[in-house]
C-alpha cells in the first residue's frame, strides 16, 4: 500500500521550523524517500529566498508625522458648539417619544375590544400545509375560518 505524500502545509511548516519533534521527524523521513516532496521543498526554499531578496519599499517620508500634522491642523469645535448640538437633538427626541407613544396608543386601541380565541396547536400548524396550485386561499385560511367562531 502506497503511503500518502506530505501535504504542502506540512512542508511549509517544516521549512519554517514550526513542527513538533515527532512530526518533524516523520516529514524528514518522508523527504528522504520521496523525490516529489523533496522537489516541492526545494521550490519552497527557492521561493522563500526570492521573497527575502525583494527590495523593501520605502515612502521617503514619515507617514505617521504627516497624519499627525493634518489632524492637529483640523479645527476643534468650541465648547459652546457642543451645547448647541445638544439643543438640536432635543426636538428629535421629543418627536421620537411622541411617535412611540402614538404607536402604543393606536395598538392598544386596536386590540382592546377584540375577542381573541386561542386555537388548538394542531389548527395553528395547518398554516404550514401545502396549498394546491391555483388555490385562492392564502396559507389555507379558508379552512381556519370555519374553526374560529
Amino acid at each position: 500500500m502506497k503511503k500518502r505524500c506530505a501535504r504542502i502545509t506540512d512542508l511549509s511548516a517544516y521549512l519554517d521550523e514550526q513542527l513538533g519533534r515527532r512530526k518533524r521527524a516523520r516529514v524528514q523521513a518522508h523527504l528522504a524517500r520521496c523525490p516529489a516532496c523533496a522537489a516541492t521543498l526545494a521550490k519552497l526554499q527557492a521561493l522563500r529566498t526570492d521573497l527575502r531578496a525583494l527590495p523593501e519599499p520605502t515612502l521617503g517620508f514619515d507617514l505617521g508625522s504627516v497624519i499627525e500634522g493634518r489632524l492637529a491642523a483640523l479645527p476643534r469645535p468650541a465648547h459652546g458648539a457642543r451645547r448647541r448640538a445638544w439643543r438640536q437633538l432635543v426636538p428629535v427626541g421629543i418627536g421620537a417619544a411622541a411617535s412611540l407613544s402614538f404607536g402604543l396608543l393606536m395598538g392598544l386601541g386596536l386590540t382592546a375590544g377584540s375577542t381573541y380565541q386561542a386555537l388548538p396547536a394542531a389548527t395553528m400548524m395547518a398554516v404550514f400545509d401545502p396549498v394546491a396550485p391555483g388555490s385562492l386561499c392564502l396559507a389555507n385560511t379558508c379552512r381556519l375560518e370555519g374553526l374560529v367562531k
